[in-house]
């Protein structure tokens, strides 16, 4: 993460390895999610996409939009109805994302309707310090950071 005013930027690679590392020792009850499939490699490729990331930060900070809805929404993969477990799983790893990567505070549980994954409720989340920025790739990478 750089610092730049009143705004963090992350890189691709640094939320994959903070979630690589992080996610199982934080979500005990989910540890068994990372590297278990389809649903697990759908969000971290999500978690590699600046754009989406992007997005979905825009989504959740000025719309209010949970970032499962919007990943749901935007992943044409993830299709047809979802195991209760799989949705949590998804849950989970979007709550660490921004809660434990992204520094956000606060959360709160709204109604959505995501009728092709019979997805009812979902997680925004807020009172984050700062504005967040997400960069393809490493710092290295990035010209002019």
């Amino acid at each position: 993460m750089k610092q730049t005013g009143n705004k963090q930027v992350f890189s691709t690679a640094e939320i994959t390895q903070r979630i690589e590392e992080g996610f199982a020792q934080k979500y005990k009850a989910f540890s068994n999610f990372p590297q278990s499939g389809k649903v697990w490699d759908e969000c971290l490729a999500a978690a590699q996409d600046a754009k989406l990331m992007n997005n979905l930060v825009f989504c959740n900070d000025v719309l209010q939009i949970p970032p499962v809805k919007v990943f749901l929404l935007a992943n044409a993969t993830i299709g047809g109805q979802l195991a209760d477990e799989e949705k949590k799983s998804i849950g989970a790893f979007w709550g660490f994302v921004f809660k434990f990567v992204f520094g956000y505070k606060n959360q709160k549980s709204v109604s959505v309707r995501v009728a092709d994954n019979n997805l009812k409720s979902a997680t925004y989340f807020f009172d984050c310090p700062q504005e967040i920025e997400v960069v393809l790739g490493k710092f290295e990478d990035v010209k002019g950071e």
